[in-house]
């Protein structure tokens, strides 16, 4: 009787190590906060930001967007697009929108990031066409230097 009950003992751990990292897919969140120092009305900002990336030996590549109010400009910007990176370094771009005293403008943006750990030190450019006749609300080009801080809030496997 207690033959037909005994199985053989199977291990359904993963293996004990993995040589490399595993792919997984990363939703992060955070805040960001800089300032506008160039080119433009100069002031201080601060806003949230949120991207999907895939993590795979060391590299990332995914989508991002963020909203952030800028006291010089006196108005609220929004940007979005693709990122890229490999370890500590990461570039990101994409389409920027600018809304301030009930007018909005259209741009581009281009971003780059050094990493240190869950904070994020970056340099981003912006610029921004006439569009639609919207009056010239500020400079068409931005510099801004800041901080972002992500934490992640959702990890997905292979």
């Amino acid at each position: 009787m207690l033959a037909i009950f005994a199985t053989p003992a199977r291990a359904d751990d993963d293996p004990a190590f993995t040589i490399g990292s595993k792919p997984a897919w990363l939703l992060l969140g955070g805040v960001t906060t800089g300032g506008t120092i160039a080119l433009a009305d100069k002031g201080a900002l601060v806003g949230g930001e949120l991207s999907l990336a895939r993590l795979r030996d060391g590299n990332f590549a995914g989508v991002y967007a963020d909203s952030y109010y800028d006291w010089g400009a006196h108005g609220t910007y929004m940007t979005g697009g693709l990122e890229l990176g490999h370890k500590f370094v990461g570039l990101d771009g994409g389409v920027a929108l600018r809304f301030a005293d009930g007018d909005k403008q259209l741009g581009a943006t281009g971003r780059v990031t050094i990493g240190l750990g869950m904070v994020g030190v970056y340099a981003r450019y912006v610029h921004f066409w006439d569009v639609g006749g919207a009056r010239q609300m500020t400079d068409d080009n931005v510099v801004q230097i800041g901080l972002v801080l992500k934490l992640p809030l959702w990890t997905g496997g292979h």
